[in-house]
């Protein structure tokens, strides 16, 4: 089971806000507002980082970078009966062959190419889920979102082959990289299709292919993975039950009642969090879609008052609560840093050791680590490293988190993080390194925090 499948079974208890963020950053202790968001925020796109806006670090030599990735866009992971918009997703194929290991290009089966099928008799048969037409299946990148991660891997491409020099013009060695994206088939089309922009044009022979490593999501670390983790479950139940998230979910009550009933949904992953809704408005905006209405309002009406139809407001607000929902898990309640740490801990040692491992020199060439994984990956990671509340909102599609490792002219090592394009910015209460050049014994201490020691132990419920 997964955080998100988990969060469908124990949210229907929730607890409200210490503190919310209104539009003008100002803290609001009361619960009628549940406003929390930034005016200068966007979900559908991210930030990229520019080769004019880069700059290096004074006096010191670039030596090893991680890059950690949310997926592109995608087509909802939820289903609602009456949507019929189109989405499609074959405007970039993925062709795949199978070939003995060791042997040349030409000991192939030939290429095959997948193709998502939505019969037009849809509901004919009698299921209940009905999806929409196209070609996309459930919560798949879309073309808009490889597109997004081809002009990521062009940036990363002009600010590090380019500009630094920093990796080679062509990936003659793909020692020189490693890859882990989540079993997802949206997390391994998006480091294709980055990984592609950073290096056009190469061939298809088994010798130039570059290894995407994915762990069996039985023991996956890139996000919350209750099913490895049973005390996740433990904990979350702790903090649903919490008379904060609960009076929250109270006063935002009536709003989720009226979106379930125009959308027609019911059940406990309706009626106990906000991530199903969030999910399916923002990517109808995303893509300028029409606002969905009632199943009784014929698509097109004019009645769109409100009552029958999804507002602005509505997508406003959801959004709104669906950040604090997921800022209260992680940070703001009193099990949050035992909730984060069993999150996504295990992964935050991997980007530690991984530093460490580079210095040692037991990586041999490894230059650059990317991770493709999603905003379950970002988002806790961003509370790990204390980002402030702008740069701690719902990690829009194609987020990207780099660690920079440099060493100084003399010899001290300093961590550089850039999230979207810019040197992370941390929380006024959480000011504890600079990002643009926080020394490396510093950096490996907050991480520790969020480390755990015994994972197998820590994790099981006694």
């Amino acid at each position: 089971m997964t955080l998100h499948t988990m969060l469908s079974a124990i949210f229907l208890v929730a607890a409200a806000p210490l503190a919310l963020v209104v539009a003008n950053g100002a803290p609001d202790a009361s619960s009628k507002t549940w406003s929390f968001y930034d005016p200068s925020y966007t979900y559908c796109d991210p930030g990229y980082p520019l080769e004019q806006d880069y700059s290096k670090v004074p006096d010191a030599q670039l030596e090893f970078a991680q890059i950690v990735v949310r997926h592109g866009d995608r087509s909802p992971v939820h289903l609602i009966s009456h949507d019929t918009s189109e989405w499609n997703c074959n405007g970039v194929a993925e062709e795949i062959y199978l070939h003995d290991v060791g042997q040349g290009k030409d000991n192939t089966t030939g290429s095959f190419r997948q193709e998502i099928e939505i019969p037009s008799w849809n509901q004919k048969y009698g299921y209940e889920n009905i999806i929409w037409k196209g070609t996309c299946d459930v919560g798949e990148l879309t073309d808009k979102g490889k597109a997004q991660h081809r002009l990521l891997g062009s940036h990363l491409r002009s600010v590090y082959v380019d500009k630094l020099g920093f990796l080679p013009k062509e990936l003659s060695n793909t020692n020189e990289l490693y890859t882990r994206t989540t079993y997802v088939w949206r997390t391994k089309n998006s480091a294709e299709s980055l990984l592609g922009a950073m290096w056009p044009m190469r061939g298809i022979s088994p010798a130039a292919a570059i290894p995407l490593h994915t762990f069996p999501k039985e023991i996956e670390t890139m996000y919350g993975n209750s099913d490895a983790c049973p005390q996740l479950h433990l904990l979350l139940g702790q903090i649903s039950r919490s008379n904060e998230y609960q009076s929250f979910l109270k006063e935002q009550g009536p709003l989720m009642s009226r979106l379930a009933t125009i959308l027609g949904v019911k059940g406990p992953s309706w009626y106990d969090g906000w991530d199903g809704y969030f999910d399916v408005l923002n990517a109808h905006k995303c893509h300028g879609k029409e606002p969905l209405c009632a199943a009784s309002l014929p698509s097109g009406s004019a009645n769109k008052d409100g009552e029958s139809c999804i507002t602005d407001e509505d997508v406003a607000q959801v959004s709104r609560n669906a950040n604090y929902e997921w800022a209260f898990k992680y940070r703001d309640n009193a099990l949050a840093s035992n909730f984060t740490t069993l999150t996504i801990g295990s992964f935050v040692g991997t980007l530690r050791d991984h530093m460490a491992s580079h210095i040692s020199r037991k990586l041999g060439p490894l230059k650059l680590a990317l991770y493709s994984g999603h905003d379950s990956t970002i988002w806790p990671l961003l509370i790990v490293l204390g980002a402030s509340d702008r740069n701690a909102l719902w990690p829009p599609y194609a987020s990207n988190l780099i660690l920079e490792l440099w060493k100084k002219n003399s010899g001290d090592r300093v961590v550089r993080v850039i999230f979207n394009g810019k040197v992370l910015e941390l929380r006024k209460e959480e000011q504890w390194c600079d990002m643009n050049a926080c020394p490396l014994d510093q950096f490996y201490k907050r991480l520790a925090q969020f480390i755990p020691t015994d994972i197998a132990t820590e994790c099981a419920i006694h």
